[in-house]
């Protein structure tokens, strides 16, 4: 069986939707951080696609963004309209 040499989608997904949310908002990786209780470093991290981060943390980020898990793990295409949505709500886009 061949090694899978590409990141897994879901964590594509996750990256890409993590730094529109921030845009969105805008929100630095620091500000994010400060909503989710994680460190500026790992949410770099996240949104470069270098981590497998842990359903716990999934969790924080969507919490913190106001969107549910599913919106941050879904094409980008498919979670623009929530995430515009939520920032909206917030007054921000």
């Amino acid at each position: 069986m061949a090694k899978i040499t590409t990141r897994p989608q879901s964590r594509r997904s996750l990256a890409e939707n993590l730094r529109t949310a921030r845009s969105l908002l805008g929100w630095s990786q620091e500000q994010l951080g400060f909503e989710t209780g994680l460190k500026r470093t790992y949410i770099g991290a996240l949104e470069r696609g270098e981590i497998n981060p842990g359903i716990d943390n999934v969790d924080k980020l969507a919490l913190g963004l106001g969107v549910d898990v599913c919106t941050l793990l879904t094409t980008p295409a498919q979670a623009y309209d929530t995430l515009y949505q939520e920032a909206s709500r917030r007054g921000k886009a």
